[in-house]
């Protein structure tokens, strides 16, 4: 048994999908499964039990699960205390909704890197998945948005994950949207001039807290709604279904996509913008240059 097959059977276990696992942790499908049934031989149980739409543990599965975790966790924490016997090797990795700023700091604290071997990760991904990398350690901090409607929910998960949130910024909710659609033009947008349109949501999924998701559009319900895995579609959707997205109005400094405008929107809520880590976790000195980038630059 080796912590590499520990590590992918977890991961497994967290996403529910082989295919996911192997997507997140950048590997190949074959391995993720090589992987959980050597675990499953080792012990001599069927730990997921597999369908068309992923994989569930069964009862061995999730005792199995409790322990690869102790083990994961006590070598996580053993790493962590010798790290300043280590090798000078910069690592940072960053976990951030969609839509958020951070990626032109994240680019230059990378700029600035001048080492011969580093490993760094910035990784957009859902409200929920941000809080899980930054509970297990996988990301080293997250960067998340919300409202006030949904703070007091969004505080009560984050201490019951153990973990701290830092404030940045208060911003108004912003549409995102392309440069042909037919409110680009307008210098804010009104709530109810977006009901004819689709509206891109990450996290509007079944099975999700609701206070994860990213519809804050005030006083008015949507009509159509399309829920994506990743910005790539959104993007495709806003260039040629005039669809839209909700964020915090950050805009990326990358010429590929000047295309994409963000507008205010008439009245909107105001966002809380923020930073989180784990409680007691000591930020890598990476995390602390790119965390002053981000403090300096216009968010």
């Amino acid at each position: 048994m080796t912590l590499q097959q520990m590590k992918y059977f977890v991961a497994v276990a967290d996403y529910g999908s082989i295919s996911e696992a192997a997507k997140r942790l950048f590997a190949a499908q074959s391995s993720i499964s090589a992987a959980v049934r050597a675990v499953e031989q080792y012990y001599s149980i069927t730990a997921f039990v597999r369908t068309s739409k992923g994989v569930t543990l069964t009862a061995a599965g999730k005792e199995l699960v409790i322990e690869f975790n102790g083990i994961l966790n006590r070598l996580y924490y053993l790493d962590l205390k010798y790290e300043g016997k280590k090798e000078n090797k910069q690592s940072l990795f960053i976990s951030a909704q969609h839509h958020i700023f951070g990626m032109d700091s994240f680019m230059s604290m990378v700029g600035t890197i001048d080492l011969q071997e580093y490993h760094t990760g910035f990784h957009e991904c859902k409200t929920s998945e941000v809080f899980t990398h930054v509970e297990k350690g996988w990301s080293d901090l997250g960067l998340i948005f919300f409202d006030g409607q949904s703070k007091g929910q969004i505080m009560q998960e984050l201490r019951g994950r153990g973990i701290v949130f830092n404030h940045i910024a208060y911003r108004t909710a912003h549409v995102y949207l392309a440069d042909t659609h037919p409110l680009a033009n307008n210098k804010e947008i009104k709530g109810e001039e977006l009901e004819a349109f689709p509206f891109i949501t990450y996290d509007h999924v079944p099975g999700v807290n609701s206070a994860y998701t990213e519809m804050i559009v005030p006083y008015y319900k949507m009509k159509k709604v399309i829920s994506i895995s990743d910005r790539a579609a959104a993007y495709s959707l806003m260039r040629h279904m005039h669809g839209f997205v909700i964020g915090s109005g950050y805009h990326t400094c990358d010429s590929a996509y000047q295309d994409i405008l963000a507008v205010p929107i008439c009245e909107g809520t105001t966002l809380e913008l923020g930073w989180i880590v784990r409680n007691n976790y000591i930020l890598p000195d990476a995390a602390q240059s790119f965390l002053e980038l981000l403090e300096k630059s216009e968010i």
